[in-house]
């Protein structure tokens, strides 16, 4: 008689949640709703890349900014977390 094989993997996901300090609701010109906007340094060090890249990213269109009238810029949530995960559907983060 033929024995039988079961073969079970089991994983596991870290993930870790930080508090998006500097955060803020806006309108997004690009997605056309009220999004959370992070700062562009917040934004650089998420992606793990400069401040200068993510400038090209914004002028290249990947990433949409928002500029307070303090002259801050913020990068949109929605675009950011598109860029992160592009197989993704085109979702809106909740507003919190």
């Amino acid at each position: 008689m033929a024995s039988r094989t079961t073969i079970e993997i089991y994983t596991r996901q870290r993930t870790l949640l930080h508090p998006l300090q500097g955060a803020r609701l806006a309108i997004c010109a690009q997605c056309h709703a009220d999004v959370l906007m992070i700062s562009l340094a917040y934004a650089a060090s998420i992606l793990q890349v400069s401040a200068g890249a993510i400038g090209d990213l914004v002028a290249g269109g990947t990433l949409h900014e928002f500029t307070t009238n303090t002259a801050a810029t913020l990068i949109c949530c929605n675009s950011l977390f598109a860029l992160l995960n592009p197989s993704a559907p085109e979702t809106q983060i909740p507003n919190l």
